[in-house]
């Protein structure tokens, strides 16, 4: 980033630094298998890691707990690592074209991407801030700091393109290996899904209804569904919801109740784009107008019939480790939080030529 693009983002305000650093990275490969890092050959499951009284104790029972904690910890240096290698090679691909060219990186950078970018449209003002479940209703949201947000992003998009054209010139190549999850087996029979029951690939969701973070995966499990059909991929989502989140149960409920009348996931969709209004009148006017039986819906809430299967699916979630929402189980490995369309693409392709 240049001297002129770090003071165009220090003056952009807070809320739009943090959905940048979101925005902008580079996400490289996927995998899946116990409950160590490919290549360390000093851990598996079976290394012994305590004894007493005659008796070893192995790494696969002891950490078993735990173990989609440790993926957490170990996914997390390793994107650590691998954005820091990235920025280096991205630096030296930069620095030697610019060598090549006789010129300096920062005039590079202006000669390839430099220029005037479109005027930002009220169109797409309002579709950016929607995906960030964000409105100009908010008054702390000016709309002329969208604009240059924006616009700003805009100029980095064009930078990224250039330098992600180099990369593929210079034929780079990742040499750490990423962390591979633990094998998790988890239900998918009985809960709302979308797609065939007979796909080649099941991705089971735990998500809660109240979570903001859980809202960004709509707009990419819409992605999965329109890129691979009913045929390849089925949806299933599990009941998580955390208690931070006073609301998160009563929505619960609410969307198995619309599940009896075969609206989940309009409902569902609704839910998380009101996330701010999910008090029982609210839960009950989505019902209404989505077209449901009304009485029949407020007898199954108000009833609470399906508190078994909402804490049923809870307790299995915290029995196999998981922590946090959104987490998702792709053909039984683990990919946690609000990840973009690529680092499904990827899990899901491999799964399709049968890895």
């Amino acid at each position: 980033m240049s001297d002129s693009d770090k003071k165009g983002a220090k003056s952009l305000p807070a809320w739009a630094l943090y959905v940048l650093s979101g925005v902008i990275g580079v996400v490289v490969g996927a995998g899946a298998m116990s409950l160590f890092p490919s290549g360390d050959s000093s851990f598996d499951d079976n290394t012994v890691v305590a004894s007493f009284s005659g008796r070893k104790v192995k790494a696969g029972e002891a950490f078993a707990p735990i173990r989609t904690r440790i993926f957490d910890l170990e996914e997390e240096l390793f994107r650590l690592k691998e954005q820091s290698i990235n920025d280096f090679v991205e630096m030296q691909l930069v620095e030697s074209e610019a060598k090549k060219q006789n010129l300096s990186r920062e005039a590079l950078l202006e000669k390839e991407t430099g220029g005037e970018v479109a005027d930002t449209t009220d169109k797409e003002i309002e579709d950016f801030l929607k995906s960030k479940n964000l409105s100009l209703n908010d008054p702390r949201i000016k709309k002329d700091d969208v604009k240059e947000y924006l616009k700003y992003r805009k100029r980095m998009d064009k930078r990224t393109a250039y330098v992600a054209k180099l990369r593929e010139q210079s034929g780079v190549k990742m040499h750490i290996s990423e962390p591979q999850s633990p094998k998790l087996t988890v239900k998918a029979d009985g809960y709302p899904s979308w797609g065939n029951a007979n796909a080649k690939v099941t991705i089971v969701e735990f998500s809660d209804f109240q979570c903001p973070f859980c809202s960004r995966a709509v707009p990419v499990l819409n992605e999965i569904k329109s890129t691979y059909g009913p045929d390849k991929v089925r949806i299933v989502f599990r009941d998580m919801p955390l208690p931070s989140h006073d609301r998160a149960t009563p929505a619960a409920l609410a969307s198995h109740c619309a599940n009896e009348q075969g609206k989940f996931w309009e409902y569902h969709d609704t839910l998380f784009g009101n996330q701010t209004k999910l008090g029982d009148e609210d839960l009950k006017t989505y019902a209404k107008t989505l077209g449901m039986d009304l009485a029949k819906f407020t007898e199954c809430y108000t009833t609470k019939r399906h508190d078994g299967i909402v804490m049923n699916s809870k307790r299995e979630a915290e029995a196999l480790g998981i922590q946090a929402t959104p987490s998702f189980i792709i053909n039984g490995s683990l990919l946690q939080g609000a990840q973009p369309f690529e680092r499904f693409k990827d899990k899901i392709d491999r799964a399709l030529k049968g890895g």
